[in-house]
């Protein structure tokens, strides 16, 4: 499959003083089921460095436990920056289970919208349409990284990378791209599974790791390594990328799903199919989708 590269930027913002909110939508008809608790998620700190405000909403099942199930970012205004941070506070919510005739019952398709504002003096950041490109790694770093992507000087991305990871083990993921540039392609994969897999902190939800999971998803899919596939699935929720490149998750999607049934697990292979296709953006034409309702017999 051909590898999909991403470009990346950031935006420096000031510190304001805030306040967030959360909002349920809800289910028309399904009024048994009542939220009994609702976490506040942390403002991300990026967002407040010069007064982004915004808005998430995420959609999830209210299990017979009343727990909460398979959350992603539905709708989220400015994309890639309050997903992650909305769809962990979802996972803490809690609630009193539908019954119907006397048994609890899962329900599907609940909404909750959290609310992200800033008060305070200063000047709000207003961002366009186009998904936020971020990471945490300094901007004379990243400056200095994407001189030497530019020049394709990828021998001195490897050694400027690899100097600096102490500092900031998202330059493995760096120091793994250039070697793949340079065809040192079991290099280039240890490296990037050391940023995914080996790291003390959880892979963040950046534009890095969503880079790392273009590389590594279909080369394990490549090379059949499928148990490494659904390892990653319980590392990283891949959905949280879906409003930055919903048809690139969609593929990724597809592959773990596929993994699961050539792994003879055909119940969790096929719920992750029809994830793709209720998960599909309306009105958009999708490859993957298609491959998905297909697989289904839909």
């Amino acid at each position: 499959m051909k590898r999909l590269l991403i470009a990346l930027g950031v935006a420096f913002l000031t510190c304001l003083p805030l306040s967030l909110g959360a909002q349920e939508v809800g289910v028309a008809g399904d009024q048994e089921y009542e939220p009994l608790q609702k976490v506040q998620p942390l403002y991300p700190s990026v967002s407040q460095w010069n007064g982004i405000e915004g808005w998430c909403i995420v959609t999830y099942t209210v299990t017979a436990e009343g727990k909460t199930r398979d959350p992603y970012p539905d709708s989220c205004s400015p994309a890639g920056l309050f997903e992650a941070v909305s769809i962990t506070a979802a996972m803490e919510f809690r609630y009193k289970p539908r019954i119907v005739s006397g048994v609890a019952v899962d329900v599907a398709g609940v909404q909750n919208k959290f609310t992200f504002e800033l008060r305070g003096g200063g000047k709000r950041f207003e961002v366009g349409p186009d998904p936020i490109k971020f990471t945490r790694i300094k901007k004379n770093r990243l400056s200095s990284i994407e001189k030497r992507i530019q020049k394709k000087d990828w021998e001195g991305l490897r050694k400027y990378s690899l100097g600096r990871v102490r500092g900031n083990f998202r330059l493995l993921y760096f120091a793994g791209y250039a070697e793949l540039m340079m065809g040192n392609d079991d290099a280039a994969y240890k490296l990037i599974e050391q940023f995914i897999f080996e790291s003390k902190e959880k892979p963040p939800f950046e534009y890095v790791t969503f880079g790392a999971l273009q590389l590594l998803i279909p080369h394990y899919y490549q090379t059949n390594q499928y148990e490494k596939l659904l390892d990653i699935e319980s590392r990283i929720d891949i959905w949280l990328f879906r409003l930055i490149d919903a048809q690139e998750v969609n593929r990724m999607a597809l592959m773990i799903a596929d993994a699961y049934g050539v792994r003879g697990q055909g119940v969790e292979s096929n719920r992750r199919f029809q994830q793709i296709i209720d998960r599909a953006e309306v009105g958009r034409a999708d490859s993957y989708v298609t491959m998905a309702r297909q697989v289904l017999g839909q």
